[in-house]
C-alpha cells in the first residue's frame, strides 16, 4: 500500500503529482487522528477504556451493517432497506426470545436477514431492478411487516441470559464489541486476500469486461445483498439484546449512519474502490464525532449538520482526487 502511494513520486520525480493519491489513501487517517486529539484535549476521559468500551457496544450494529454495505457499495450496488430489516429482525429476535432460547431467537433474526437479502439480490442481479428503487420497496414491505406483526408495541422479552450478547461484557470488553471487530478483520481479509473479494472490486469497477472474463457477475452482485441481509440479521439481533426488546421503526436514522460510515471511509458510491479498514476508520470517525459531541457538551442538534455536512464534503473530495489521478 505505501509503495502504491509513493510510486508516483520516483517515477515522475515531483510530489505534486504524488499528492491526491496520498490524501486519498492517507487522509481519512490523518482525520481520525486529528479529531481524537481534539476530543482529547477537551475531555481527556474519551481515550478511557470504559468510554472506548461502551463505543464500541454503542456502535457494533451500524458497524456490522456497515461490513455488508461495504460489499454492496463495492459492486457498484445500494441498499436504502436496512433500517427497515434490522427493526424486523430485532422485532424477530424479541418475539423468538419470549418463547425460546436466545441462541434460536438470534438465529431466527439472521435467518430472516438472509432471506430478506435474497430477495434483494434476486430483484437487483437477477430481474434487473434499479437498486435504488428496488430497496426503497422493499423497505416499505419489510417496515409494513414489522408494524403488522408488532402492531406497533414494542415486544419484551424478560430473561436475563437473552440480554447477554448486546449487553454482556468479559474483562470489561462487550461481546458485541468483540463481534464487531470479528466482522472487520474477517471481511477485509475475504476483500483484501480471496477470489472472491477480487470479483467484488472487478465486478464493481467494470461490469461489463467483468462478465466478458468470465466472472458470474450476477451471482457475485447477488451474493453482496445476501450477506448485507445477514449483517442486518446480526445487527438486528444485537440490537434486540441490548434493549431485551424490539419494536417497528426501531432506528429509521441508522441507515444515515451506516451510509456516512462508508461514504467517509472512502468507498466510492460508483464502485471498485474502497476498502474494509477504511469503513473501519469512517467508523472510528462518525462514533468520535458523536461521543465527542457528548463529552463536550455540544447539543446533539448540531450532529446532523456535522454529519451531512461530512459526507458533501468526503464526496467532493473523492470526485476531485479521481479526477487528478486519472488526470495524471
Amino acid at each position: 500500500m505505501i509503495e502504491a502511494a509513493l510510486a508516483p513520486v520516483d517515477e515522475r520525480g515531483g510530489f505534486r503529482q504524488a499528492l491526491p493519491t496520498l490524501v486519498r489513501v492517507y487522509g481519512i487517517v490523518a482525520t481520525l487522528v486529528i479529531l481524537v486529539a481534539v476530543v482529547t484535549i477537551g475531555n481527556h476521559a474519551f481515550l478511557s477504556s470504559h468510554n472506548i468500551f461502551n463505543m464500541l457496544s454503542q456502535w457494533s450494529p451500524a458497524g456490522i451493517m456497515a461490513v455488508g454495505m461495504t460489499f454492496v457499495i463495492l459492486t457498484g450496488g445500494f441498499d436504502l432497506s436496512i433500517a427497515s430489516g434490522y427493526s424486523l429482525c430485532a422485532v424477530t429476535a424479541a418475539y423468538v426470545g419470549q418463547h425460546h432460547a436466545p441462541a434460536i431467537a438470534f438465529l431466527a433474526a439472521i435467518v430472516v436477514g438472509l432471506l430478506y437479502g435474497v430477495a434483494n439480490g434476486l430483484l437487483v442481479a437477477v430481474v434487473r431492478i434499479n437498486p435504488f428503487i428496488t430497496t426503497v420497496g422493499s423497505g416499505f414491505i419489510l417496515n409494513g411487516i414489522a408494524l403488522v406483526a408488532t402492531e406497533n408495541a414494542a415486544f419484551l422479552v424478560d430473561a436475563p441470559e437473552f440480554a447477554v450478547l448486546g449487553a454482556g461484557r468479559w474483562q470489561g470488553v462487550p461481546y458485541s464489541g468483540m463481534l464487531l471487530i470479528v466482522f472487520l478483520l474477517l471481511f477485509g481479509f475475504v476483500l483484501a486476500r480471496t477470489v472472491y473479494g477480487e470479483a467484488i472490486y472487478a465486478v464493481g469497477g467494470n461490469y461489463e469486461a467483468s462478465r466478458l472474463s468470465g466472472i458470474r457477475v450476477r451471482l457475485v452482485v447477488a451474493s453482496t445483498y445476501v450477506l448485507l441481509g445477514g449483517c442486518v440479521g446480526v445487527a438486528g439481533a444485537i440490537a434486540a439484546s441490548q434493549l431485551s426488546s424490539a419494536q417497528a421503526n426501531l432506528d429509521p436514522g441508522i441507515i444515515f449512519d451506516v451510509l456516512t460510515i462508508v461514504v467517509v471511509g472512502g468507498t466510492s458510491l460508483s464502485g471498485g474502490s474502497g476498502a474494509m479498514w477504511r469503513t473501519a476508520v469512517g467508523l472510528g470517525i462518525i462514533a468520535t464525532i458523536s461521543n465527542g459531541f457528548v463529552l463536550l457538551d455540544i447539543s446533539p442538534y448540531y450532529q446532523s449538520i456535522i454529519k451531512g455536512a461530512i459526507i458533501v464534503a468526503a464526496l467532493a473530495l473523492d470526485t476531485g482526487l479521481t479526477r487528478l489521478v486519472r488526470a495524471k
